[in-house]
């Protein structure tokens, strides 16, 4: 149908156009932010510092590396660290740290890749090189002497000396087994997954034409470490005993028994959680959607040349097919989970003009999937 093709293009165009939006106006703000922070490092102006770190929280959140900054100039002040540790850990920066100087040794055009996993602070930027020149300082002060293990650890891993700093946590809070095993996972967050998908599929009251229906297919999503995930999916129906439908073919109307219904759609979901090896993702979806009639006619044309052409057209129930569900998953090894999907169905068959058997538009669906 003609609107199907504009609303899907329109979904596309604000949901890419309202991410960008976003993580561009963080990256401009951390982008002159840091070449501030160079002049204040060196100086260490205290007060500058800190409205510097407040305006980029303010546009982009709080990162690792305003953390980093604000609690080496905390030890340095003297003054309580225990809640911004506490906030650091509970984040798992320490990981995304280790990550950040594995990197910046290995392969720094990885930045270009994804500046967001680097809180658009390029690898080897001359910050990093200033703080890890305090945290080396501190470490060798004598003044400080009377800092606490997990204030020395952290400055240990803040002037890139990772064995120190695992040596220091392990009999407390990071056993080297664990940290590695974060460290993987944040690294697997950070690739495409596929999906496989099995089901039932079932009407909202009643409903002639169509019962409990199996369903299934195949999905793609954009990485877990974003916030916002993207989802593009193919699923199919089964109801090779549905009663038939009438339809519109070649001027007639004739009586349909279809056997499999389609979606090609294109979703978004925010990450509403993500603890542990669990992520909740609400998602709303919208796409093509059509019951295969196994009708088709051959239409003729001429081509540039003025030759005959001869072209094969299916003729289909079409629909604008919606869906708006949350999914439940688990990690279980590297990139893989496995979870649950459930999601409620608008499906307005009654946009197809053609289809002349009132067939209802609300479903619901429950799924099973493994992604890899």
């Amino acid at each position: 149908m003609k609107i199907i093709k504009p609303v899907i293009t329109f979904l596309f165009l604000f949901i890419s156009t309202f991410s960008l939006f976003a993580q561009n106006q963080c990256e401009t703000v951390t982008a002159i932010a840091i070449e501030k922070l160079l002049t204040q490092l060196q100086r260490n102006d205290y007060e500058g510092i800190a409205q510097t770190l407040n305006t980029m929280e303010a546009s982009c959140g709080e990162s690792e590396f305003t953390l980093r900054t604000r609690l080496i100039y905390q030890i340095i002040n003297k003054t309580n660290t225990d809640q911004l540790r506490s906030k650091y850990f509970k984040n798992k920066f320490d990981s995304k740290l280790i990550t950040r100087w594995d990197d910046s040794y290995e392969n720094r055009t990885v930045y270009q890749q994804n500046k967001k996993k680097y809180d658009y602070v390029p690898l080897g930027h001359s910050t990093d090189s200033l703080l890890k020149i305090k945290a080396t300082a501190l470490l060798n002060s004598p003044t400080y002497n009377n800092i606490n293990k997990e204030e020395e650890a952290l400055l240990h891993l803040f002037k890139d000396d990772i064995d120190s700093y695992l040596n220091i946590m392990q009999p407390e809070s990071a056993p080297d087994k664990k940290m590695k095993e974060r460290i993987e996972v944040d690294q697997h967050k950070q690739k495409n997954t596929f999906g496989v998908h099995i089901g039932s599929f079932q009407p909202i009251g009643e409903n002639y034409y169509f019962g409990k229906l199996v369903t299934g297919g195949l999905s793609y999503m954009t990485p877990f470490i974003n916030d916002f995930v993207l989802d593009i999916h193919y699923k199919f129906r089964a109801h090779s005993k549905a009663p038939a439908f009438d339809f519109v073919y070649k001027e007639e109307i004739r009586e349909v028994e279809s056997k499999s219904s389609h979606v090609i759609a294109l979703g978004v979901g925010y990450k509403l959680l993500d603890k542990s090896r669990f992520i909740i993702l609400p998602k709303i979806n919208l796409g093509y959607g059509f019951i295969w009639t196994g009708l088709s006619e051959t239409v003729y044309g001429e081509d540039d040349d003025g030759n005959e052409t001869e072209t094969m057209r299916f003729r289909n129930v079409q629909t604008l097919h919606s869906s708006l569900g949350i999914s439940i998953m688990r990690h279980i090894a590297k990139k893989t989970y496995i979870g649950i999907e459930s999601n409620v169905h608008l499906v307005p068959y009654k946009w197809d003009s053609r289809l002349k058997s009132d067939i209802p538009s609300k479903y619901a669906s429950f799924e099973f999937f493994v992604r890899f």
